[in-house]
């Protein structure tokens, strides 16, 4: 009879327990808001204190935030100073880990995405359009029948819209016109003028 009475007991502790923490799951978040910043969103009252935990990828230890709160609360963590790497956040009560997320900060290449066209219009006129997601500094060089004849450097531009008129012989219709854009982040391609 005792031992009945033990489980049950056991049984009805666990089981509370496991109703808390299925009742706080969904109002306490661990979310990604920029590539090296979570944001914990803490929805409900806490009824103990809350711990969050950062481990790097060998499970150490980084960090531990121990937070002391009488209603609902967000933070931010900043991982911008941290090196490279796979880290591991989680948020904990008396009941156990309430979330976790896990963050890659590895240092990937990442391609400049920049859009480009060249028109040839009427004369010796061409219209270049460049449209860059990121501010970047950026370098135009036009060349004739594989001959330099003008480079210009735009500083921490989106993009631009230009028109080039070439005088004194300058871009003759037999010529061969080429423009050679290239960015500080890597992006570089060549328009030929039709």
């Amino acid at each position: 009879m005792r031992l009945l009475t033990a489980l049950t007991l056991a049984f009805s502790i666990s089981f509370a327990a496991l109703a808390e923490k299925k009742e706080t799951e969904g109002t306490v978040k661990l979310r990604k808001v920029d590539d090296s910043k979570v944001q914990l969103i803490y929805g409900v009252e806490p009824e103990s204190m809350v711990t969050v935990k950062i481990f790097d990828s060998n499970n150490s230890l980084i960090h531990a935030d121990q937070i002391k709160s009488k209603k609902a609360f967000s933070k931010a963590y900043d991982f911008s100073k941290l090196i490279p790497g796979k880290y591991q956040v989680g948020v904990f009560s008396k009941n156990g880990e309430i979330d976790h997320l896990e963050l890659n900060l590895e240092n990937e290449k990442v391609e400049p995405i920049v859009y480009s066209k060249l028109e040839k219009q009427e004369g010796n006129k061409y219209r270049l359009l460049v449209n860059a997601l990121l501010p970047t500094d950026m370098t135009v060089d036009i060349y004739e029948n594989n001959v330099l004849i003008y480079s210009e450097q735009l500083n921490e531009t989106k993009g631009f819209k230009k028109t080039y008129i070439f005088a004194n012989g300058v871009g003759r219709s037999n010529a061969n016109i080429e423009f050679y854009l290239r960015s500080e982040d890597g992006f570089s391609t060549l328009l030929a003028a039709k």
